[in-house]
């Protein structure tokens, strides 16, 4: 005996797919009824890279006392060691960390919880005459690498010196750019072609000194230091809920019994 469609249960609504995966057109234009946030977006750039939690890159210049690169090299490294030991967090730090004569250009990636408890860490240290965040990007969809990579080099001497306008109004923003292509042409090289550290690959992508040095001077880049404390960690607040017992479903509205000349009496009890 077949069921009665009238005493069958409703299925229950699905959750709509996100729109790059819907096949009509019209599905994945918003609309009034399926409004999409910002947090949406993230949430399946964070799908599309198979991962579950918030990634972040950033990209930050430095000049060092005067040290060799290995030696430089040992000590970010034992900074990197001391930290991974003792956080919390399983994901650990990724990038491309260069440095030259002096100068430092890393590229890190990870999970946010990661880059910012590596940042208060850089910033207590002394490995740093002066530093510029140049890059912060956040929620990224791939990463340049899946290990922390280092390559070390003394040729930024021989590189020719950049000439600045310094009378260009857009020279701010133009050397920034120009120097995140570098980074970013650099990154890509490393990661596809394996390159080592002789300077005949990669001299053309490297930042030269003028440009590190402009970058150095830019008061509006946060140093590592400043970076670390203004996106420091989340300060514990209290909240009314954690305060008041039991908690308050439904608060009433302080001007609950109050009645203006235009307010309809809707209990039809008195005037």
């Amino acid at each position: 005996m077949s069921t009665s469609s009238a005493t069958r249960t409703p299925d229950k609504k699905k959750k709509p797919l996100p729109y790059f995966m819907q096949k009509s057109e019209d599905a994945a234009l918003p609309s009034f009824q399926n409004r999409r946030t910002l947090a949406d977006h993230v949430k399946d750039n964070m799908l599309c890279a198979g991962r579950k939690r918030y990634f972040q890159r950033i990209v930050y210049v430095g000049r060092h006392p005067k040290v060799t690169g290995m030696t430089l090299r040992d000590r970010f490294l034992k900074l990197i060691k001391d930290l991974q030991e003792c956080t919390t967090n399983e994901i650990k730090l990724f990038g491309l960390m260069i440095n030259f004569d002096g100068y430092t250009v890393h590229m890190v990636e990870s999970a946010e919880e990661t880059i910012g408890e590596y940042m208060h860490t850089l910033a207590a240290s002394d490995l740093f005459e002066d530093s510029r965040v140049v890059l912060v990007y956040n929620n990224i969809n791939q990463r340049f690498f899946r290990k922390l990579v280092w390559r070390a080099s003394d040729y930024l001497n021989e590189l020719p010196r950049t000439e600045l306008d310094q009378r260009d109004p857009n020279l701010t923003q133009n050397t920034i750019d120009a120097f995140l292509v570098k980074v970013y042409k650099l990154c890509k090289m490393v990661r596809e072609e394996e390159l080592d550290e002789s300077k005949s690959h990669a001299t053309e992508h490297t930042p030269d000194i003028a440009v590190l040095e402009y970058l150095l001077g830019l008061k509006c880049l946060f140093t590592v230091p400043e970076y670390a404390t203004f996106y420091g960690k989340l300060p514990d607040v209290t909240s009314f809920r954690d305060r008041v017992w039991p908690i308050p479903k439904d608060l009433t509205p302080y001007d609950v019994f109050e009645t203006g000349k235009y307010d309809v009496n809707l209990t039809f009890g008195g005037k």
